[in-house]
């Protein structure tokens, strides 16, 4: 089979590689539909905390399922399935809470010794698999992996409903945030973003307002657009320069900031502003099967709207030199890049 392997050298190529063998408890699944995410990007770069190359990456996908263990029921053959990329101890606190998204044993796919979905096949256990219906178009069953992140972040709070939110961030994330927050009725939905397109993306998965945070005075224009001027929860989505202290700026008294975009070292924020006011930051890691659940529910009822997240569909080769070029800076960022083998 063919898959793009990273490599030392912060570049991206296809290779040829055995088909994998499903063992105990595993199915191996063909490929239909594999997403791009920011988290690849950091991983090619060498600057993620725990995907470094050389490795197959990609965690976002779906596809058929083409053949199983002995071990598995044979039922799961010719299954349209969304793969939930992680696996857990069962045995740790964590997991023994059904917090397992918190496991500290835990295994991801697209790592070293479990090659993600970058790729024509892949093994997964049968406990990672999520049933699709046809209604969603093959090429889209990547997104139900960005949809699961989004949802275990909306659910960080008590209740979105009549509140005044703010994203910072429009990518595929921050979009699918506003989405849920629009359908559990938000008062008011301010996605920020650099990009254009992010932006109105945004304004179309149901924000209220969309601003560039590279404008002048861009705050104060967000906070018009929130009864008082000011929110009661920040999603935030990106993990760029001062984005924390912007998202505790804006947030009201006894307010909660909700932290999704991984950044790869340290950062400082305004402590004493969060202690004044009594504000909250909470921080929120992928998803377990509720969320998974969730997200495959709302794939199924929201295809021609959450479609739209798809910038472009290429090829294995294509996307191998998209993510050399853009590992090297010579190109954009896209919102969500579908890669079908």
């Amino acid at each position: 089979m063919r898959a793009i392997e990273f490599t030392r050298e912060r570049a991206a190529r296809v290779v040829d590689m055995e088909i994998p063998v499903p063992g105990q408890g595993e199915v191996l699944v063909r490929i239909t539909s594999a997403g791009i995410c920011g988290s690849d990007l950091t991983a090619l770069g060498g600057k993620h905390p725990f995907r470094v190359p050389p490795l197959i990456s990609g965690h976002e996908g779906g596809g058929i399922v083409e053949s199983v263990h002995d071990s598995v029921s044979a039922d799961w053959v010719g299954a349209r399935v969304a793969v939930e990329p992680q696996q857990a101890c069962r045995t740790c606190t964590s997991c023994k809470l059904g917090i397992y998204n918190l496991c500290r044993n835990r295994l991801m796919l697209g790592m070293q010794n479990w090659p993600g979905t970058l790729a024509e096949y892949i093994v997964a256990p049968e406990e990672c698999l999520h049933r699709v219906s046809n209604t969603v178009p093959i090429e889209l069953l990547a997104l139900a992996e960005p949809l699961a992140v989004a949802h275990h972040a909306v659910c960080k709070v008590p209740s979105v409903t009549g509140k005044r939110v703010a994203v910072l961030g429009g990518g595929a994330i921050g979009g699918l945030i506003v989405h849920f927050l629009a359908e559990r009725r938000a008062e008011s939905i301010v996605v920020t973003d650099v990009r254009p397109h992010n932006r109105q993306l945004g304004l179309e998965l149901g924000a209220t307002a969309a601003v560039d945070p590279l404008t002048s005075g861009w705050k104060d224009a967000a906070a018009g657009y929130a009864a008082a001027g000011e929110f009661d929860i920040v999603f935030v989505a990106a993990a760029v320069p001062h984005i924390v202290d912007d998202a505790i700026e804006l947030l009201a008294p006894q307010g909660i900031v909700v932290q999704v975009g991984l950044f790869s070292r340290s950062i400082d924020f305004d402590i004493a502003a969060m202690q004044q006011y009594e504000k909250l930051i909470v921080g929120s890691n992928i998803y377990t099967a509720f969320d998974f659940v969730a997200a495959v529910e709302t794939l199924e009822n929201n295809v021609e709207k959450l479609q739209r997240l798809v910038t472009s569909q290429t090829s294995l080769e294509a996307a191998a030199d998209f993510l050399t070029n853009k590992a090297l800076g010579r190109v954009d960022e896209i919102v969500k890049m579908i890669v079908v083998p």
